[in-house]
């Protein structure tokens, strides 16, 4: 693979070797798995003994993950700002990550043919690649990352994780680690939050880092039959909203597809080589924005994407208008040309593109509960129970550009009164139960396909982190195997937000362009406010 000037070696996914164990086979099962029945009432120890127990199935939403056609896996760069210490770094996973009951499992099929998840020996030297190579390029991390985007699916026969440690520089890292892993193992929130459980205060490695905190306004009292109209109304647009979600949610996993634009991926667009490009913003631009339209975190991020994919498909336009030879210029004229992107501007608003979201239907255990966790003293539940959001983007070609804002406010305010996602998880697990994984996997995988882009935002420590003595200069997450062309992250950590955007590079090549669209949204929205709100503490 050559990369701007940079040949990149194949990524090493450490074939298994050789075992004499029988619970392995070598055919395969779910693209990837290969097991042999197990007895459920048995389970494989680290020293081979057998105890009496009963294996965790793997959820409705893990199975699905494991489908051949939905090899999702999710990573994480984690920049450091001094070299990393590979021994270091192994103990500190063996007493943490290591201790959690997914990372020291494999998958394998019961007797009576369910996905289990069996207890096994952990051989840390299989889960950690080290990585050198041209340092002197600049984008050697961004260009491992996307080939290891195309790597084969993680070995079944051993815990779905590798920690790929890497020679080279990024940002103001000195070196960077790479977390690979299976999207079986656990949805994006209770992942982030089980790798900032094994991180540590750079001021005080003894506490666990700071997490920003969802505050909530209390309402003003009113009177009793005024209170219980309010009561009746919001039960009302639950349902409402509910009801349409729900509508949406259906179509789309049957025939409701996106206009085809630009950003659009086409049947089999998650096999497709990727590109990674991110960029770091300041979350007291965001907050400035966030106190003038009155709204949340969520509501100005949501309107930063809208505005950049907005402004990226207009330019798109601009480009494909402007490609044509001298002769068709002449005949379509300077005013014929301006009368074109009028209408482009007028349709823009009208195109069908939207964000699909996955959204955690379970309350996430704390970064105390997810530490009991890995010590083997907590009953926190674990796994994959998700939902789908699926969120309309407002695209238009304005002036104002907080009119995304408030716009993404509208939207957003209304799937806060929806449960639409709890359903979508619980009909998904329903379906599965009854007629087995292969038409809600597909169903899904619609869902995925039918939409334009994939979408989350995730909050991160508000001060300086360590891992394992390793002082985080960056969290740059991703997730790759999905079924459609862009995904969109923003991750938040030490008082900066980074966006990160990962695309089909034969569909979007130029995901840095689409990232600073993105950010050149936030600075204008923020230009756009009158003075005072800038000043506004």
């Amino acid at each position: 693979m050559e990369v701007g000037g940079l040949k990149l070696r194949p990524i090493r996914t450490r074939p298994p070797a050789a075992s004499s164990e029988a619970s392995v086979d070598a055919g395969e099962l779910n693209g990837g798995l290969a097991q042999q029945p197990l007895n459920p009432n048995q389970r494989a120890d680290a020293d081979g003994s057998d105890a009496c127990t009963i294996p965790e199935p793997v959820t409705p939403a893990g199975r699905a993950f494991l489908d051949p056609s939905f090899n999702a896996h999710i990573l994480v760069i984690l920049g450091s700002k001094v070299p990393i210490n590979v021994d270091a770094l192994k103990s500190g996973l063996r007493e943490t990550i290591i201790k959690h009951k997914r990372f020291s499992s494999i998958i394998r099929k019961s007797d009576k043919g369910e996905l289990i998840w069996v207890p096994t020996s952990v051989n840390l030297d299989e889960h950690i690649i080290t990585a050198g190579g041209d340092t002197s390029s600049a984008t050697f991390v961004e260009d491992y990352v996307a080939q290891l985007a195309q790597a084969p699916p993680l070995n079944a026969s051993r815990p779905l994780f590798e920690f790929h440690v890497l020679r080279a520089k990024l940002g103001d890292a000195v070196e960077n680690t790479v977390l690979r892993v299976h999207h079986a193992l656990g949805d994006g929130t209770s992942l982030m939050s089980l790798l900032l459980s094994c991180t540590r205060k750079a001021a005080d490695p003894n506490l666990l880092p700071t997490l920003p905190t969802q505050v909530y306004r209390s309402e003003t009292k009113s009177s009793t039959w005024k209170a219980f109209g309010l009561l009746v109304w919001r039960f009302l647009l639950i349902l409402w909203y509910t009801f349409l979600d729900v509508c949406s949610f259906i179509a789309t996993s049957l025939w409701l597809e996106d206009s085809q634009t630009p950003l659009k991926g086409s049947l089999g667009v998650e096999k497709l080589p990727r590109r990674l490009a991110y960029w770091t913003v300041s979350m007291d631009d965001i907050r400035i924005v966030k106190r003038a339209i009155h709204g949340t975190v969520n509501d100005v991020v949501f309107g930063m994407v809208a505005a950049g994919l907005s402004r990226y498909l207009q330019q798109k336009y601009n480009e494909n208008l402007g490609s044509g030879d001298v002769a068709t210029k002449k005949l379509l004229g300077s005013k014929r040309m301006v009368k074109n992107q009028q209408k482009f501007k007028e349709r823009l608003a009208h195109l069908r593109v939207r964000a699909c979201i996955l959204v955690n239907t379970r309350p996430s255990p704390g970064l105390q509960e997810l530490e009991k966790m890995m010590k083997g003293g907590s009953q926190a539940r674990w796994g994959n129970e998700m939902g789908y959001v699926i969120l309309p983007v407002p695209l238009a070609a304005v002036e104002n550009p907080l009119e995304y804002v408030f716009k993404s406010k509208s939207i957003l305010d209304k799937k806060k009164q929806s449960l639409g996602a709890p359903l979508s998880y619980k009909g998904a697990t329903m379906l599965m139960n009854i007629i087995g994984s292969e038409m809600p996997t597909r169903l899904t995988l619609n869902c995925g396909a039918h939409t334009t882009l994939a979408f989350s935002n995730v909050s991160g420590p508000l001060e300086e982190v360590e891992f394992f003595g390793h002082r985080i200069t960056h969290i740059i997450p991703t997730v790759v195997g999905q079924p459609q062309a862009l995904c969109v992250h923003v991750q938040s950590y030490m008082g900066k937000a980074t966006i990160v955007v990962t695309s089909a590079k034969d569909v979007i090549p130029d995901p840095e362009r689409l990232c600073e669209h993105i950010v050149c949204a936030l600075h204008e929205m923020k230009e756009s406010l009158p003075y005072e709100e800038k000043l506004e503490k």
